[in-house]
């Protein structure tokens, strides 16, 4: 008799942590309910049953053993198998959804697939992806449709191949991820010129001011409507000029083919960034909204090839954005390749690995800059930073995998990693708290400078779009600082 009080004392005080959901608990026992043949974790947002109609256990075999089965909302299955096997349910997904699109007529036909539930695979891509299940299947869609056509596939081939149930929703879907038609597109074999449709109210000055961060450049040019930028294509030095109009981008590359200028020019334009969904959601927020409507438009510019993130990044730890700017001059100087125009193309990693960090040295890096520099060059260019890879299939691999990959290199800590994602993949959800601009600009809008626990709680609220959120304390800062 006395072990049933045992047994029972310590079933409710399992209960009492239960009704807390506290995380901590997560691994130190499971709650089966009675009344609704499931097993959770202890941090399930689920509505909390009775007493009566929950059991308590150690392993998720053991609850299945019981005749339970997993929470689709919780999924403690997944948690008890751990982050790995997470992350493969995630990536074996997605290949699926590359390989053949047009298999899944809608999302519950990934879920499906997944064997998991509609808001466990929400979750799943927002976590891995930080995108919706129905934002990335639009987008690998248009990117099946569009390889596709490069390879010769008339537009309505490609569509049905991609999956696409009407002309018109190709149209519309393809548009608005290529900035123009799927005929447009199919014209760019062998041309130079091209025009991309600039989405409503799209911002220039962003797109300027990072580009033109530095006005002695030996990369770019830039003017009040239009930039110049040399960089590698294929290896060679090739240059994408852009000129503004009303409405459209007006574009011409020099070096490579049209479609590889097409890729350039929409990553430097920031193109793929969701402001619409952004703005819809957060313009009212009775802190941010002001600062938001302002800025209404604004998309984050990304540079042509990760590499060139990820070095600014590494060069700009911990000093002002003139210093770095001047380290970046100097490395392209000294080892950028240029092209016919007099602009020098920033240097792949390839090229730094035979140098030294004392070659580093003589052009102004401090010793620990230069080495950081050439670990992360020497890491990107053995393949084990695939980072051309992880920026032209986004979501592939899962971030969290990728930034575990990144932050093993030495010299790469969480805010380089989060810059990188921002401004090298275009991940829509991240947020570098560990940047003096972020916090400037945040000291700004509520009058204390905040610390990184502190810029971690203000930002919360804009999950799953904290990069565009990110971006647009950045610009408020009126060029004084530009990332």
């Amino acid at each position: 008799m006395a072990r049933l009080t045992v047994a029972e004392n310590a079933d409710d005080r399992l209960y009492r942590q239960f009704l807390l959901r506290d995380t901590a608990c997560n691994g130190k026992f499971l709650a089966g309910v009675l009344s609704t043949g499931i097993y959770c974790l202890p941090s399930c947002p689920a509505r909390r049953p009775r007493r009566e109609n929950v059991r308590f256990f150690r392993t998720p075999d053991q609850a299945e053993a019981s005749g339970l089965r997993p929470c689709r909302r919780c999924r403690p299955d997944w948690f008890h198998r751990g982050a790995a096997w997470h992350e493969s349910l995630y990536e074996v997904t997605v290949a699926r959804l590359r390989s053949e699109p047009a298999g899944f007529r809608d999302i519950g036909a990934i879920a499906r697939a997944a064997g998991v539930s509609r808001t466990a695979l929400n979750d799943l891509f927002r976590e891995h992806a930080h995108e919706s299940p129905g934002s990335f299947l639009r987008r690998v869609r248009a990117e099946h449709a569009a390889r596709l056509i490069r390879q010769g596939a008339t537009p309505a081939d490609a569509a049905a191949a991609a999956g696409f149930e009407s002309a018109s929703a190709f149209h519309e879907q393809f548009a608005a991820r290529m900035a123009m038609t799927p005929g447009a597109y199919a014209a760019l074999t062998g041309a130079r010129e091209f025009r991309l449709k600039l989405p409503p109210r799209y911002r220039v000055r962003e797109v300027l001011d990072f580009y033109g961060r530095d006005e002695q450049s030996v990369s770019e040019r830039v003017n009040s409507d239009s930039l110049r930028k040399a960089l590698l294509i294929d290896g060679a030095p090739s240059l994408v000029e852009v000129l503004f109009r009303e409405g459209v981008a007006e574009c011409r590359v020099d070096g490579a083919d049209g479609y590889a200028g097409h890729r350039a020019a929409s990553r430097m334009l920031g193109l793929d960034s969701d402001a619409v969904s952004f703005e819809r959601q957060f313009a009212s927020d009775p802190e941010f909204g002001g600062l938001i409507g302002r800025q209404r438009g604004l998309r984050i510019p990304l540079t042509p090839a990760p590499w060139e993130a990820m070095a600014w990044a590494i060069m700009g730890q911990q000093i002002s954005v003139k210093a770095a700017v001047s380290l970046r001059r100097a490395l392209i100087g000294a080892y950028g390749l240029p092209h016919s125009c007099g602009l020098r193309a920033h240097p792949a990693a390839e090229a730094l690995v035979a140098c030294t960090a004392d070659d580093l040295r003589g052009l102004g890096f401090s010793r620990s800059k230069a080495e950081y520099l050439l670990a992360a060059a020497a890491a990107v260019a053995s393949g084990q930073l695939p980072l051309d890879k992880w920026a032209s299939a986004r979501g592939d691999v899962s971030a969290l995998r990728a930034a575990r990959a990144m932050g093993a290199v030495r010299g790469i800590g969480p805010w380089t990693v989060q810059y990188v994602f921002l401004r090298a993949f275009g991940y829509a959800d991240c947020l570098p708290a560990g940047d003096a601009g972020l916090a400037q600009g945040l000291e700004l809008l509520r009058g204390e400078r905040p610390d990184e626990s502190s810029i971690r709680a203000m930002m919360a609220r804009f999950a799953p779009y904290r990069s565009l959120a990110t971006c647009h304390v950045w610009a408020s800062l009126k060029g004084d600082r530009v990332e």
